[in-house]
């Protein structure tokens, strides 16, 4: 753990207000200092020019670095915009890398940076803290599943770091033998999303993305669960379903009670499994049924393993695993999981 006293001591920059502020307070005391800027954007350029009135020949300004082709080559007519390999070759005149870029790209930057001539550089960059759920890859993934549910009138599903879980949990099991499967599907918006992210990785073909669900809402109740039988009556329907993910060929629809339906599905492994079922009786059924389908590093995932109205979930969960070998563990999404060995 990093004392809180380093994390907020001077040298950390929090945001690029900040960055700006204490490259001016530098450049005043250090001119002349030969800078390149990485990230040909409005900051960059806004910070140039307010620079070059207030600190006159004390700045200079060497180049501005980008990873994207612009139809600009030059910023001022004398700041050349050059790429990273031209960067690499042109290094001896700067000193000084200033990143004027508070994005996830930023890792990416840093990396390119960590490993080239740049790193002998002195670096100036914010010290951002990362948050999985802007991430790139992620964020493109989820915005288009969103866009795509709210116009279909899904505005119900899961949080997205339930989604973020599946996100990597999809893409640690794709190598694996086995379908993936969830159970508990409402609404279908996290059935969209887990479809999206494995056509988008491209998993094998063979790999099937199977859903299970009564569509009449939950079963009878146990003495530990709070949810009424009937609840969540409001999802969709199994034609809908199929409807809101015709885009994909890899998802096949089981309808019915779960005892039923798995029993009939033919499936023979699995490689993750999504459990959001609510009560004691389903999530110990599938415990005691999917387990030994599960591949050896397959994944199962109990969505609501943590939360004070679906105590039945855990209790389940609990009861079945503590003799087993496999830990039950707490994901980012505070959801459980366990890795099958």
């Amino acid at each position: 753990m990093i004392p809180e006293d380093i994390l907020k001591a001077d040298h950390c920059i929090h945001d690029l207000d900040e960055l700006t502020l204490k490259l001016h307070n530098f450049l005043t005391n250090n001119p002349g200092k030969p800078i390149a800027f990485w990230g040909y954007t409005y900051q960059t350029k806004k910070l140039i020019l307010d620079f070059k009135k207030m600190l006159g020949s004390k700045f200079l300004p060497t180049y501005i670095i980008d990873n994207f082709l612009h139809n600009e080559n030059c910023f001022l007519d004398h700041i050349p915009v050059i790429s990273f390999k031209e960067a690499q070759a042109n290094h001896e005149y700067f000193d000084l890398i200033v990143v004027m870029v508070d994005s996830p790209s930023l890792f990416t930057i840093l990396e390119q940076i960590s490993e080239s001539a740049l790193s002998k550089k002195e670096l100036w960059t914010i010290h951002r803290d990362t948050n999985p759920l802007t991430e790139v890859e992620f964020r493109s993934l989820c915005k288009k599943a969103q866009s795509f549910l709210v116009q279909q009138g899904v505005v119900w599903y899961t949080t997205e770091e339930n989604w973020y879980s599946c996100y990597q949990f999809l893409k640690e099991v794709a190598p694996l033998e086995g379908h993936v499967a969830e159970f508990g599907v409402f609404q279908g918006g996290s059935a969209y999303f887990m479809a999206s992210v494995m056509e988008h990785i491209k998993v094998d073909q063979k790999k099937k993305l199977l859903l299970f669900d009564s569509f009449s809402g939950l079963p009878d109740k146990n003495s530990v669960d709070y949810f009424e039988k009937g609840s969540f009556r409001s999802g969709i329907g199994p034609e809908q379903l199929k409807h809101l993910l015709s885009e994909f060929n890899q998802v096949e629809i089981f309808e019915g009670a779960f005892k039923d339906t798995l029993e009939n599905s033919g499936i023979e492994k699995l490689s993750l499994a999504h459990i959001d079922c609510d009560q004691y009786a389903p999530t110990k059924y599938l415990c005691e049924h999917l387990y030994e389908k599960m591949v050896p590093g397959g994944i199962m995932m109990f969505q609501d393993y943590s939360l004070g109205i679906t105590y039945g979930e855990r209790i389940a969960v609990d009861s079945f695993f503590k003799d087993k070998r496999e830990s039950v563990l707490f994901g980012y999404d505070k959801a459980a999981f366990i890795i099958k060995h």
